[in-house]
């Protein structure tokens, strides 16, 4: 019973900055597929890999703050729920997509 509760908590521990560093490329991508990046100019041909893994190092930190933790499991369980019941048109949306 000892290794499963340790088990459980590693994964805790470092899953969750994982997941953070995820939804951070996500975002990401999402923004540069919609144009939300670079407006000042013409939409780049590839995005630049620099920014897109800024970003993820962006959601991890989110992530594993205090703060950030309760509202990033707030907006798992969110869609979690749109996974679940099937709501294909909310993860277009904004809110579905960003970190925040």
């Amino acid at each position: 019973m000892s290794n499963i509760k340790r088990t459980i908590g590693l994964v805790a521990i470092f899953g969750w900055p994982v997941l953070g560093f995820y939804r951070g490329l996500k975002s990401y991508d999402y923004n540069y597929s919609n144009n939300r990046l670079y407006r000042h100019s013409e939409k780049m041909k590839f995005p630049l890999y620099i920014d897109k893994s800024v970003w993820g190092i962006g959601g991890m930190l989110w992530y594993s703050n205090p703060v950030g933790f309760i509202l990033g499991l707030y907006k798992e369980v969110y869609r979690l729920e749109v996974n679940l019941r099937g709501l294909e048109d909310e993860k277009k949306t904004d809110y579905y997509n960003e970190v925040l």
